[in-house]
């Protein structure tokens, strides 16, 4: 098997939630030509190469053409054996490492290679680099001749890890499953704070659940970011107790999260982390005798989005009332499901 690396340049994910935002982009335009694709840390993204040559010529060349095709030429792409090996050739700007190179590939390479491979705090990889470069253990190839015991009594299940990814050895791929996107963004106008934060994220709830892709599904969990004002992003992941497509109940789990923005917001976004099944009943607390009038009027709402487009229906939702600007003072937004 060969697997493809993809790395996004580092000076691109200074901002931790730009970083998310590009590396979802990324994984996205990977999965359009047809990639399984499996991303764990932000920047990067590996595929398994084999069963796409089929698709594009036949050759590795057309699989990393292909992929070069849709996410453009600033990024680095390595192809090897195993995902450590495609990590490092694709930082070390070589295309692809062929079965037959890779354990002389590995060999050659400095134990620094291993910086941010062994799932370990920063400064624990440091130390154990640094002690293997001060016990004369300069390269991989040095490392893989150890004996695994040895290893295993001076440094423990990382001193394992190193090695086994020194050998050539991974564990495979675990690639995520594909959904679509699903998010919506808002423009704040300057110094929006309090009553008109809370008034953008109902828009911004209504909205997302309003659009076409959602289908009628439930929401898995939800990504609350903004832009700031003086530069720089936030967001927060909030995980939901159970699939819902419920706005109140959207409204009511992410309003306090407003609470923690480090400073004025520029705008807000809100993009959905995953897809459940379509709207069931879904319970919700109310007076006795409003229930089948509130599923009946949504029926009624989703039955004429469907018809006539997200746009159909709209309302008009209060952002600053007391704005000497007509156009700050209220927006429409698409009538939620009910």
């Amino acid at each position: 098997m060969e697997i493809a690396c993809v790395l996004i340049p580092e000076p691109a994910l200074a901002d931790p939630v730009e970083a998310a935002e590009l590396t979802e982009e990324l994984l996205r335009r990977l999965e359009r030509i047809g990639a399984a694709v499996e991303s764990e840390r932000a920047g990067e993204a590996y595929f398994a190469v084999d069963g796409l040559r089929g698709l594009y010529g036949g050759e590795t060349a057309g699989v990393r053409a292909a992929a070069r095709g849709v996410v453009g030429r600033e990024v680095r792409i390595g192809i090897a054996p195993t995902r450590f090996a495609a990590y490092a050739s694709a930082r070390k700007g070589e295309a692809s490492v062929s079965p037959r190179r890779s354990r002389q590939f590995l060999d050659a390479l400095p134990v620094l290679a291993l910086a941010g491979r062994l799932d370990l705090p920063p400064r624990e990889t440091g130390d154990l680099v640094e002690t293997l470069r001060r016990l004369g253990i300069g390269t991989l190839g040095a490392l893989a001749a150890l004996p695994a015991e040895r290893v295993a009594d001076r440094f423990g299940k990382p001193g394992l890890r190193a090695l086994r990814l020194a050998r050539g050895e991974d564990s495979p791929l675990r690639p995520r499953r594909p959904h679509e996107e699903l998010a919506a963004q808002v423009e704040l106008p300057e110094g929006a704070a309090g009553a008109q934060l809370e008034r953008t994220l109902e828009l911004l709830v209504d909205r997302l659940l309003a659009a076409p892709q959602r289908k009628g599904r439930t929401v898995l969990g939800l990504r609350l970011g903004a832009l700031l004002s003086g530069g720089g992003s936030w967001s927060v992941d909030q995980g939901l107790g159970r699939p819902t497509a419920s706005a109140r109940i959207l409204r009511s789990v992410l309003a306090p999260r407003l609470e923690m923005l480090p400073g004025p917001a520029a705008a807000l976004r809100l993009r959905a982390l995953g897809l459940g099944s379509q709207v069931g009943d879904q319970m919700e607390l109310s007076v006795r005798g409003e229930e089948p009038r509130r599923r009946r009027l949504g029926d009624a709402v989703r039955e004429v989005r469907a018809a006539q487009g997200a746009e159909a229906l709209l309302e008009v939702l209060p952002l600053d009332t007391a704005s000497r600007f007509p156009e700050r003072r209220a927006i429409l937004t698409p009538t939620p499901d009910r």
